[in-house]
C-alpha cells in the first residue's frame, strides 16, 4: 500500500470532517451520542497500543513494509479475537469522531477504509504471513477471524 495505515486513517478523518461540512443537514443525534463516540474513537486507540505492544513483546516488527522481517506469528492477546487488531482499532478511531459529529458521510467512509484496507493491506499481508509461516498460519487463520 502506498498509503500508511495511520495517514489513511487520517485522511478518512479529514474526509468525514470535510464532508461534515459540505453536508452539515445530514446530522446524526440520539442521547449519550459524545460518550458513545467517545468510548468507541478511546477504544480503538487503546486496541491499536495493546496490539503494537504484541509485536514488541515478541521482538518482531510492526512495520507492514518489513514483513520479511517477521520473526514470529504474532496470535495471543488481542489476536487470539482478531488477526488485524490495528487495523480493527484504526476503523474504531475512525467511527468515534464521526458518530460524535453525527455525520452520515461517516458510513460510506468506513466501508472505503475497510475495503482499502482488506484489499491493499491485509491479503497482501497473509500471503507474506502464509510464505512466511505456513502451516502455522493457515491454523491461525482457521481459528480466528480477520476483522472480529
Amino acid at each position: 500500500m502506498r498509503i500508511s495505515p495511520p495517514v489513511l486513517t487520517l485522511l478518512c478523518l479529514f474526509v468525514i470532517g470535510a464532508l461534515d461540512g459540505v453536508f452539515p443537514s445530514q446530522m446524526l443525534r440520539f442521547p449519550g451520542q459524545i460518550v458513545i463516540a467517545s468510548a468507541i474513537g478511546l477504544a480503538g486507540l487503546v486496541l491499536v497500543l495493546i496490539a503494537i505492544r504484541g509485536f514488541y513483546r515478541v521482538e518482531t516488527t510492526v512495520l507492514p513494509q518489513e514483513m520479511a522481517r517477521s520473526s514470529t506469528l504474532v496470535t495471543g492477546g488481542v489476536y487470539q479475537i482478531s488477526r488485524n487488531p490495528m487495523y480493527l482499532g484504526m476503523a474504531a478511531i475512525i467511527a468515534g469522531p464521526g458518530l460524535a459529529l453525527g455525520a452520515w458521510a461517516t458510513l460510506p467512509v468506513l466501508a472505503v477504509f475497510v475495503w482499502v484496507i482488506t484489499t491493499y493491506q491485509i491479503i497482501p499481508e497473509e500471503r507474506a504471513l502464509r510464505k512466511s509461516f505456513g502451516d502455522e498460519f493457515e491454523s491461525y487463520q482457521a481459528k480466528v477471524r480477520r476483522w472480529i
